[in-house]
């Protein structure tokens, strides 16, 4: 399997995070990261924003679920994320309904494990 190099854009203002994409794209970059700043900042508008301006390549949205992972997840695949974050030491539930929904929209969940036990 080769590599995956993915940027985070953990920025707070849309045309920014645009700029860096574009630059990391060019650069070989295979994944962008609407990071948890951007989508807090911006919304569901930076996840559109990155799928208008890049059809091709695969976004992940950078939740950090807890809960609420159903609906969240959803919101996610239909502004045009590829993949969805899930926290590690979220309840058995929350990452059910994650997956569920990656697997409504043809998508995937990534689980995050800081602060998981080894």
């Amino acid at each position: 399997m080769e590599p995956i190099i993915q940027i985070s854009l953990d920025l707070t203002n849309i045309d920014e995070a645009l700029a860096v994409a574009h630059a990391a794209v060019r650069a070989g970059v295979d994944w962008l990261e609407a990071g948890t700043p951007l989508i807090l900042a911006e919304g569901l508008h930076g996840v559109r924003a990155l799928r208008r301006e890049f059809p091709d390549v695969p976004i992940v949205a950078d939740l950090k679920t807890m809960d609420g992972a159903g609906l969240e997840a959803e919101m996610m695949f239909q502004a045009g994320a590829n993949m969805v974050v899930v926290m590690g030491q979220a309840h058995d539930a929350s990452i059910i309904e994650q997956v569920k929904m990656a697997q409504k929209y043809g998508g995937k969940v990534m689980c995050d494990v800081m602060l998981c036990p080894d």
